[in-house]
């Protein structure tokens, strides 16, 4: 020990100990202190006097060494007391649950803005996402089947890279922040709980910043139209890579090592995106691994994704939307290739003709849907070309 007592304002004290030492450089101006200090001892990185003065000598001849003795001597301090009463703590941490709340969300805050190799990188990723995607698909068409088929490959691509970028890079920092939570809980520093609040609410609005990011520069270059779509899609993307966020954590917090959780990383992410349902679509996976597909999440957000851009015709609007286009170059299908349902073939036919007249009689709708085979899109087509292309499949019949 070289020093021990009041450092005074401005480290007043310290300074003056050091530099009332023979041999000990005088403080320079605007100099730091401490820096100074350990420059004095031999501590830092220059050694002006560590080889040449004994300090821990020095300290333990000096005023403050006796005056640190003699405190330490007194009863009830190392020594047991009969007129002092035994400590006893009032609550099992110093501080409150709104005080430890307070610093430890300031704390993550401060950590992630300090942290631009986390942050700026992903922000950076999703602008280059965003303007490969835009201009992969300048100019694309959603009214022919093929359109269609090719802009819910371009969603789930989307979704898949940007859930992947905030899944996988959250990880390390995670990892990283771990060993101090261990020391910190194990002194009862804080209640867990907020810590795991300040974890999570930090990656909420980079997240959403994230997504703008990537949707201010895809959403208008692939065609895509409406501010209220725009801000349903963006609430939508954004969800799921909040949640991608908080299940990185999780594996982060529940592995051992960053090395094993980047392999379940990985594992996870692969399971997901394979059973979103668009490749392999809902109806080719099999049924005992039905309940993976159901327990996805991207699935939901795909759903709401693709309806959103190509399944949403306002009654009231001018029926620009791509929800609203007729749809060209659709193969035919049978009710139970297109609809995985297991009514007959004639029964089809016949049931779709007794359902339009029903339609067509209750006034409800002007127009009949038919779904995509992998996502639920409805796209809507009139019933005179359903009925020509009903009335052609009878007279193939009795053929």
């Amino acid at each position: 020990m070289v020093f021990f007592g009041d450092l005074g304002d401005e480290a007043v004290n310290l300074i003056s100990y050091f530099e009332s030492i023979d041999g000990v450089a005088k403080l320079e101006e605007n100099y730091n202190p401490a820096t100074w200090t350990l420059e004095v001892i031999g501590a830092g990185v220059g050694n002006d006097n560590g080889d040449t003065t004994d300090f821990v000598k020095v300290f333990k001849s000096s005023v403050q060494a006796r005056q640190l003795e003699a405190k330490l001597d007194r009863e009830g301090v190392t020594r047991p007391s009969p007129t002092v009463p035994a400590l006893v703590f009032g609550q099992k941490r110093a501080a409150g649950n709104l005080i430890q709340a307070k610093l430890l969300i300031k704390r993550f805050f401060d950590l992630y803005w300090r942290t631009a190799s986390y942050n700026l990188t992903r922000f950076l990723i999703s602008i280059m996402l965003g303007l490969v995607f835009g201009i992969a698909y300048v100019g694309a068409e959603y009214s022919s089947y093929q359109g269609i088929n090719s802009g819910l490959g371009m969603v789930f691509m989307t979704q898949s890279y940007m859930t992947f970028i905030v899944f996988s890079s959250v990880v390390p920092i995670s990892i990283q922040e771990r060993a101090s939570f261990y020391r910190e809980r194990s002194a009862q520093t804080y209640n867990a709980f907020w810590y795991f609040v300040g974890a999570t609410l930090v990656e909420v609005p980079y997240c959403f910043v994230e997504s703008l990011l990537f949707m201010a520069i895809y959403y208008p270059m692939v065609g895509f139209t409406g501010g209220a779509q725009f801000l349903a899609y963006w609430l939508n993307l954004t969800g799921l890579v909040v949640l991608q966020a908080y299940f990185g954590q999780l594996l982060a917090y529940l592995a051992p090592n960053l090395e094993v959780a980047s392999v379940f990383v990985i594992i996870v992410n692969y399971v997901w995106i394979t059973f979103t349902g668009f490749n392999p679509p809902v109806a080719s996976i099999p049924q005992g691994y039905r309940w993976l597909y159901h327990l996805t999440p991207h699935k939901y957000t795909f759903a709401s994704l693709i309806a959103i851009v190509l399944g949403d015709c306002p009654s009231g609007g001018d029926r620009s939307e791509l929800g609203c286009q007729q749809m060209t170059g659709a193969p035919p299908h049978t009710g139970k290739q297109h609809h995985g349902s297991r009514v007959p073939r004639g029964d089809f036919l016949g049931e779709t003709r007794r359902d339009l007249v029903k339609l067509r009689r209750r006034h409800a709708v002007d127009c009949l849907l038919t779904s995509h085979i992998s996502s639920g899109v409805a796209i809507y087509q009139p019933p005179e070309e359903i009925e020509m292309a009903i009335g052609s499949k009878d007279q193939d019949q009795q053929k």
